[in-house]
Formats: structure tokens, C-alpha cells, sequence
């Protein structure tokens, strides 16, 4: 069922049928991040490629699970598209484990300038004893006043900012405007549970971006 908001963003609940399958699929495949992290325990892989039919069966071949899922969540087959697995350790379930930010292009010289058209954040796995752990999506003027944005008192934060928190329910995802802010909240959970495991494909201008992508699979810093 879709869930239509007042901010440009949608929620499909059963979005991927096998989530906990491409987990199971991806988690052999996660080093720690390529993109420096606030916790250096979080892991990750992320590739770039473009949507055209012949970066689509590479992909398909040299990591599966995320062929899969850019075939369901892709869509023009002229842009760029970045793709990130992001696996986060428990944090504090109070606190920003990933403070408010717009998704870039990572360049060899760091963050490009351009936002996506489209982020799509897809939930594949989350323990089941997990307390917080949500997505949250802000107003694209939230955070206009270029105040810092403190990691702690994060809940009070998305209060005061109007921000709407989307529960990280594994087979759900979100679509929204490449141009809104939005984090991810701290979570606890019990110490031999799994740790939360989602995947971000972004969907980039080819023109506005700066050099076209090379089936390029990053490694870590």
C-alpha cells in the first residue's frame, strides 16, 4: 500500500518480497565503508553506474542482489545512478547516527555539488529486538537557517524541524525528492541480534554531475 505525504516522498510497504534473502546475499560482500563514517564499525559497498542496458547486466553479474534491486527501483535509463549498502551498528536510539544531509555524487576529490532527482532508500534487514533505527525526511527549507545540526537531542530535533520518521521495516522503501534533507536515528539493540542493513540508490542528471560513471565498484578509504 502506498502512503502519500504532504512532503514529495512515498512509502511502499512490501516493497522487495525477499528482503532478508538480499541480505543474507550482500552482508559476505560489506567492507568497512568506502565513505568515511561517523562510526567506523559501519560497513558498507557502494557502486556507480549508468542505467543503460549494458551497465545493468554487468551489475547483474558482479553483485546480484543489487542488479535485482536496480532493475525494481530504477528508472531512466539516461542517468547515473549511485548504490549504497549501508549496515550501522546500535547507537544511541536519542542521537543522529547519520546527521541531516542531501546525497552527492562521491568524487575522487570528494562530494559533488549536484543533488539526485531521486533517493531511493530500500529496508532489507533490522533486528528484532531493535528500538529506533528510523529514516527520517525533512522539509527542503528545514535547515535554511545553516544552523549545525548537534548529533544528540536528534528526536527533538526532527520535532522541531518537521520532520517525518519512517520506521525501517525490512521490505519496505522510500522515494522521495533528491533535494530533501533526511537522516538516519540511532538505535539499540540486543548484542547477538543482526545490525539494521539498507540500501540507498540515487538517481543523478548525467548532465549536471560532472564525468559519466565507469562501472565503478568504490573501496574503502
Amino acid at each position: 500500500m502506498d502512503v502519500r505525504n504532504p512532503l514529495p516522498f512515498t512509502i511502499v510497504e512490501g516493497a522487495v518480497a525477499n528482503p532478508m534473502v538480499l541480505a543474507s546475499a550482500l552482508r559476505p560482500l560489506l567492507t568497512p565503508h568506502p565513505v568515511p563514517q561517523s562510526d567506523p564499525r559501519t560497513r558498507g559497498l557502494m557502486v556507480e553506474i549508468s542505467g543503460g542496458s549494458d551497465d545493468l547486466a554487468w551489475l547483474q553479474t558482479a553483485i546480484p542482489p543489487l542488479g535485482e534491486l536496480m532493475v525494481r527501483f530504477m528508472g531512466d535509463a539516461g542517468a547515473i545512478y549511485l548504490l549504497a549498502v549501508n549496515e550501522t551498528p546500535p547507537t544511541d536510539p536519542e542521537s543522529f547516527l547519520m546527521r541531516p544531509h542531501v546525497d552527492r555524487r562521491w568524487m575522487p576529490n570528494g562530494f559533488n555539488t549536484a543533488h539526485p532527482l531521486w533517493t531511493n532508500v530500500i529496508f532489507l534487514d533490522f533486528p528484532n529486538s531493535g528500538r529506533g533505527g528510523e529514516l527520517v525526511v525533512f522539509p527542503k527549507d528545514a535547515f535554511d537557517d545553516d544552523a549545525g545540526v548537534a548529533r544528540d537531542r536528534a528526536r527533538q530535533t526532527v520535532m522541531d524541524r518537521q520532520g517525518r520518521m519512517i520506521a525501517p521495516r525490512p521490505g519496505a522503501a522510500c522515494r522521495m525528492a533528491g533535494d530533501l534533507p533526511h537522516a538516519v536515528l540511532g538505535y539499540s539493540a540486543n548484542p547477538d541480534d543482526v545490525w539494521r542493513l539498507a540500501v540507498v540508490l540515487a538517481e543523478f542528471n548525467r548532465s549536471l554531475t560532472g564525468p559519466p560513471p565507469c562501472r565503478r565498484i568504490y573501496s574503502p578509504s
